[in-house]
């Protein structure tokens, strides 16, 4: 849609910030981003599909989810699990997301605290995606394994797929 996806890391503070404007109003923005049927159109990276497994969005509720290489893609599926620590609807989620074997057992270390805030822009909504890492050496090595490019891909997708839905 011709939109840019503005990535910025911060290696004092750890922090990746990943942030597009969509051309999608905000109720639709948040339900896209809170309602399994909807994100499993267009979590993750392209060439991937997400599995949502369990979605819970409120404080101390969970997300359950796989993403995995379709027949385009390259790479290995990851098993995720995601524990809402605060949720203020049309507003903002802000969630711990954890790497976990396919039994949902944490990897250790892999903990990100992740804040998605939804603000009206024009016609649109600015989503504006926050990573924290527990080291500059987490968020590099986040990065060296396609973290950026996931999100930007992500919030693409986003775009893309959300906007069928209005239309189509």
């Amino acid at each position: 849609m011709g939109r840019t996806t503005i990535v910025k890391k911060d290696r004092e503070q750890r922090k990746l910030t990943v942030e597009r404007i969509v051309t999608i109003p905000l109720k639709l923005s948040w339900q896209g981003w809170t309602k399994p049927e909807h994100i499993e159109r267009w979590w993750g990276p392209r060439n991937w599909n997400a599995t949502v497994y369990e979605m819970d969005v409120r404080p101390g509720g969970v997300w359950r989810y796989r993403l995995a290489p379709d027949k385009a893609g390259e790479g290995e599926e990851a098993f995720c699990k995601a524990t809402y620590s605060e949720v203020m609807e049309l507003s903002r989620l802000v969630y711990t997301d954890t790497f976990t074997d396919p039994n949902w057992n944490p990897v250790a270390g892999s903990d990100m605290l992740t804040s998605v805030t939804f603000e009206e822009a024009g016609e649109g909504t600015r989503l504006c995606i926050i990573t924290h890492f527990a080291s500059a050496e987490e968020l590099e090595a986040a990065e060296g394994m396609g973290m950026v490019e996931g999100y930007t891909d992500t919030l693409e997708r986003f775009e893309n797929e959300i906007s069928l839905y209005i239309t189509g």
